[in-house]
């Protein structure tokens, strides 16, 4: 009985700190997507700064969290997640905090940078622990993960905008941070409590796996689909797409905001909706890819061709959320890498795709700011907006890149839950 207990009690534990976690990882998703987009306006109002002053700021995040993905993914394999979670989320809380105490743009871009070199701790680490802890179905816990930590995302829009509303950005952003910290001090806690797994000293920091990840085409096609489809995606949602339902299809701010919501809503459930259907469907994968190379075109070609034809209408956010359907693909496109590379290599793909999804974004949130830019905006009261030029030279080029998804789609192998 009393073995029974120390297992359950262990195992409470093991519970309890990937909980917290998780948590800082919904609370970094909260960071990754509010900051430019949800407050768009309030900021350029605030800093009296053009398009790509704004953007940049999500860049600023973007670049640092998708540069350490390559760092990240070897720290893991040598001190465990948990260590590097912890070292991570001290980082990310003292950006969170630093944000909103900023008094200048030099310290603003400065604390983002901060804020995701922090964030990009959470999402590996968790990954390696889900790995490590529910060897038989980890793909469903990860799709759970995955699933909480979008729904920060979720969090990041309409509540977040009606949070800004009631007590100020600066107030909300102090809030957000603040629990972030708790979350912070109770995963510690519980870790303390923990024996740790010992630090693989054998496991050599090197960069020569992915050079050895790099030489096998698929992986190369896989990462240009998976990387694309999403940098497109969570640009609409974390820097340009509120604005744009604000500016071009004169929606309210509210009603954009849960737009937005309602696209991160869609995205969490259906990626665990991915990893049911494929699991219950002999573990097909390709299929998956390329109904999302299809729709990504599709939504990206349609927005173009409304923004063409001047058609300003809120019906625009229906394309959004049909796009958020195959926006989160991870369940579907970690275990084809698990499947299609040699085990000592899985971890190095993974840590490599992470990185392709991020600097997608970053790319894709520069090009935003600079292409609306080409344009000069129409002053509103204290808001300035883009017009339709602006907007067609975006989603021009978006559609453009999107013709690169759904190529990447159809040169995905089919494995069927199998190591080839």
């Amino acid at each position: 009985m009393k073995n029974a207990g120390s297992i359950s009690s262990t195992g409470l534990r093991l519970g309890g700190m990937l909980l917290c976690g998780t948590v800082l990882y919904f609370f970094a998703n909260v960071q990754r997507v509010a900051i430019p987009g949800a407050v768009f306006n309030l900021l350029q109002e605030q800093w009296n700064v053009s398009a790509p002053y704004i953007t940049g700021l999500g860049s600023a995040f973007m670049y640092v969290y998708a540069l350490n993905q390559l760092f990240i993914g070897l720290l893991v394999d040598r001190y465990g997640g948990v260590r590097v979670i912890a070292a991570g989320a001290l980082l990310f809380c003292t950006g969170s905090i630093l944000f909103p105490l900023s008094d200048s743009l030099g310290l603003l871009y400065f604390s983002r940078a901060l804020t995701g070199l922090g964030a990009s701790a959470l999402y590996l680490s968790l990954i390696k622990e889900t790995m490590r802890l529910f060897e038989r179905n980890y793909n469903i816990v990860l799709a759970l993960i995955i699933m909480i930590g979008y729904a920060g995302g979720i969090m990041a829009n309409a509540p977040f905008v009606a949070g800004v509303e009631a007590i100020g950005l600066r107030k909300m952003l102090l809030l957000t941070g603040g629990v972030s910290i708790l979350f912070y001090l109770l995963f510690l806690g519980t870790g303390a409590t923990m024996k740790l797994p010992r630090i693989r000293r054998d496991v050599p920091v090197s960069f020569r796996k992915f050079g050895t990840v790099l030489k096998c085409r698929h992986n190369r096609d896989l990462f240009l689909f998976s990387g694309v489809n999403f940098g497109l995606y969570y640009v609409l949602q974390t820097v340009i797409g509120k604005k744009f339902l604000e500016d071009f299809c004169a929606m309210e701010s509210e009603s954009a905001a849960w737009v937005l919501s309602l696209m991160g809503m869609i995205s969490a459930l259906s990626g665990v909706l991915f990893a049911v259907v494929s699991r219950m469907t002999g573990n097909r994968r390709r299929v998956f890819c390329r109904l999302a190379g299809i729709l990504c075109s599709a939504v990206m070609f349609s927005v173009t061709a409304m923004v063409f034809f001047n058609l300003r209408t809120p019906a625009t956010a229906f394309l959004f959320c049909l796009f958020s359907l195959t926006a989160s693909m991870s369940s579907i496109t970690i275990p084809l890498l698990r499947e299609t590379n040699p085990e000592d290599d899985t971890g190095a793909a993974i840590c490599f795709m992470n990185f392709s999804f991020y600097l997608s974004v970053a790319i894709f949130g520069n090009l935003a700011g600079i292409l609306i830019n080409l344009f000069p905006p129409i002053q509103n009261g204290t808001v300035l907006v883009y017009g339709k030029n602006s907007y067609l030279a975006l989603f021009a080029v978006m559609t453009l890149f999107a013709l690169a998804v759904i190529y990447g789609s159809f040169r995905m192998r089919e494995t069927m839950g199998r190591k080839i």
